[in-house]
């Protein structure tokens, strides 16, 4: 376990880099400088959902030139965020991606993945492929079987149970 001392060293280091603030330099500056205080700053928000579980950043990493490397060879994007594939892991170039918000927001340890007829999605990627809105789905797993909830008619419209053999 690092210092307070030791933390705060890494917060600041390789600051002199020159990419905080040219163009779209500065937004992947962002993204770096957010991960070290998720990771090592007891003081940010979300430091308990990071660096207090034990995810850490590759030593690599804490110097932006090699971040930045890392981000432009790996289809870095300004309308793309960093993801690691495994929440429980670090941030290091095998399990990090560049995706896009709704991407990202399927990978959350908050999500539940659900099973149907085989297939385990997230009640987001069921709620597209099945034409129902995600909060009326919710709403149905939590007073019907999951067979009824997936394939009773919509009111008012039609909804195919044959698009789930097609995905």
């Amino acid at each position: 376990m690092r210092t307070g001392k030791q933390m705060q060293a890494l917060l600041r280091r390789n600051t002199k880099h020159g990419f905080a603030k040219r163009g779209n330099k500065a937004r992947l500056y962002n993204i770096w400088v957010r991960m070290k205080q998720r990771c090592f700053d007891p003081n940010t928000d979300d430091y308990k959902r990071y660096g207090g579980r034990g995810v850490t950043i590759c030593e690599e990493w804490l110097t932006f030139r090699y971040f930045h490397w890392w981000a432009v060879m790996n289809g870095y994007e300004d309308n793309l965020s960093i993801d690691r594939k495994d929440n429980d892991g670090n941030y290091e170039p095998g399990n990090c991606r560049w995706v896009s918000t709704s991407t990202q927001s399927r990978n959350k340890s908050n999500n539940h993945p659900i099973t149907f007829r085989g297939e385990m999605k997230t009640l987001a990627e069921w709620s597209d492929i099945l034409g129902i809105g995600s909060s009326l789905l919710r709403y149905r797993l939590s007073h019907w079987d999951i067979e009824k909830a997936f394939t009773y008619p919509i009111k008012g419209g039609k909804r195919e149970i044959a698009a789930i053999a097609t995905h």
